[in-house]
């Protein structure tokens, strides 16, 4: 047993004594024998106390009581008081003679070590050790494992005045995948379920198809906690070019693509399979920059040839952000991506844009009001060396504009104009001939109401003049789509 040990024991007990002996004295007259029976039957009746007398007993007993408390606190506070004398001037000649100074040292000098380690180390290693502790020891460890599942419909009425059939349409049943494999990495997976619009129908005598196509729409995996801003995506995924192509057919502000981006890369858009680095650059006349890289196979059959990743596609995005305060900002894209367009890699196709995206929202009322205006310029270079001795190049200028207003809260008017050029003898029409310089052109207004984040309904109206027929339709053209999308689960109509 210790000094301290000792000397805080037999202060406890004389405390102890103290008090009995401090309480014992008062009361002892209280304790004293009571008479004998003979002796109060002896008493004389007229002797017994009155009812005055009773309660002038009761309230000195009451005083006496009081009185006890609070010499007992007072007496124990006096106690504890020592207690703590004592202590201090037993510390003080420890110290005076360097007893335990040595393991005290010690062990602030390993409780500084430990704040400076806590200090060096990077976020992301504490966010590593973060997420060590959440997935392991807990109850739910194994479901905590499990990726974020999203299911995602969107089915359409389209009427149109022209020989294309009306009917419903399975425009894409998605379900999505979503999970960080560890504190560096993350996966995002997509299976869509999806029919072809409907087409005006070129041969009477082929059949239409109605089914329903399933096909792996996105499955890709991000580092993003690479050294110098830089992240790394490996699979396949819809590629960096311009902003409306990087968004799910769900995720789009009207029912159909614009007429520039299904022209060069089909409905599906531009999807590659390969490997994308992306770098945040140092803000000089923007608010941030950014650069990406992506090096996929040439797999799109409308812009590219697609087979083999000896010869593959190349892709190069500059993203510029302005930020103009809390209310809105501008982002302004460079795009430019290449690749062969047939399999022996005699002919290249060359596609450049510039995307514009202003975006108002008032920080004060944004549930309620604000617009979006976004726009993109296209330049294709398409080389067609199908036939020997007869190459050709056909270059086209295509763009799109729309503009998105939020009326309330649930209520967004939306116009879209497209004016785009046919790229290459791959578009189709009626009469099978292709020539530079066809062109079509849309007016396409739209109405949307947001039910909840959940459920979304639009109605969209279109007319088309063009300088063709094919299978998108006749030269002179009108139609409605009346569009129902939900989503159930943690990810919405993402548009990112």
């Amino acid at each position: 047993m210790s000094r301290r040990q000792e000397s805080r024991r037999w202060l406890g007990c004389g405390a102890i004594v103290a008090l009995l002996l401090g309480t014992a004295m008062p009361i002892s007259p209280l304790l004293a024998a009571p008479p004998d029976d003979g002796a109060r039957a002896a008493g004389d009746a007229a002797d017994a106390p009155t009812a005055a007398e009773l309660q002038e007993r009761i309230n000195d007993l009451q005083a006496r009581l009081e009185r006890l408390d609070r010499e007992a606190a007072a007496a124990i506070e006096d106690l504890q008081r020592r207690i703590r004398q004592l202590e201090a001037e037993l510390e003080q000649a420890q110290g005076s003679n360097g007893a335990g100074s040595g393991r005290d040292d010690e062990i602030e000098a390993l409780r500084e070590a430990a704040r400076a380690q806590v200090e060096e180390e990077s976020p992301e290693e504490r966010e590593a050790e973060r997420q060590r502790e959440a997935m392991t020891g807990h109850e739910r460890t194994q479901q905590a494992l499990n990726p974020e599942i999203s299911f995602l419909g969107d089915v359409s009425y389209d009427w149109s005045d022209s020989a294309i059939q009306d009917q419903f349409v399975i425009r894409a049943v998605e379900i999505g995948f979503e999970a960080p494999l560890d504190p560096f990495t993350r996966f995002k997976g997509y299976l869509a379920a999806h029919q072809e619009p409907p087409l005006l129908e070129l041969d009477p005598a082929a059949e239409e198809a109605h089914g329903v196509e399933v096909e792996l729409e996105e499955a890709y995996m991000d580092w993003v906690a690479l050294p110098g801003n830089t992240g790394v995506r490996v699979g396949k995924f819809r590629q960096r070019f311009g902003t409306l192509n990087r968004w799910h057919p769900h995720a789009l502000s009207s029912t159909d693509s614009p007429f520039a981006l299904t022209d060069l890369f089909g409905h599906e858009g531009l999807t590659g399979i390969g490997v994308g680095v992306s770098w945040v650059l140092p803000g000089f006349w923007a608010t941030t920059h950014s650069l990406a890289v992506e090096i996929t196979n040439p797999d799109n059959e409308v812009a590219f040839a697609g087979a083999d990743f000896s010869d593959p596609a190349y892709l190069l995005r500059y993203t510029g952000f302005y930020d103009f305060g809390h209310d809105s900002y501008l982002e302004i894209g460079l795009n430019g991506t290449d690749g062969p367009n047939d399999e022996r890699s005699d002919g290249r196709t060359t596609i450049a844009s510039i995307d514009v995206n202003y975006l108002w929202e008032p920080a004060a009322s944004g549930r309620y009001r604000g617009f979006e205006l976004r726009g993109e310029y296209f330049y294709s270079r398409f080389e067609d060396a199908s036939t020997p001795g007869a190459e050709q190049t056909f270059r086209t200028n295509s763009f799109y504009a729309y503009l998105v207003w939020k009326v309330a809260r649930q209520w967004q008017l939306g116009l879209r104009f497209d004016d785009a050029e046919l790229p290459s003898p791959r578009s189709e029409t009626a009469s099978g001939l292709f020539r530079e310089g066809l062109r079509e052109r849309a007016v396409t207004p739209f109405v949307t109401f947001w039910q909840s984040e959940y459920v979304r309904l639009r109605l969209q109206y279109q007319h088309v003049d063009r300088d063709f027929s094919g299978p998108q339709g006749p030269e002179d053209d009108d139609r409605i789509w009346l569009q129902v999308t939900w989503a159930a689960g943690p990810h919405k109509h993402e548009a990112y």
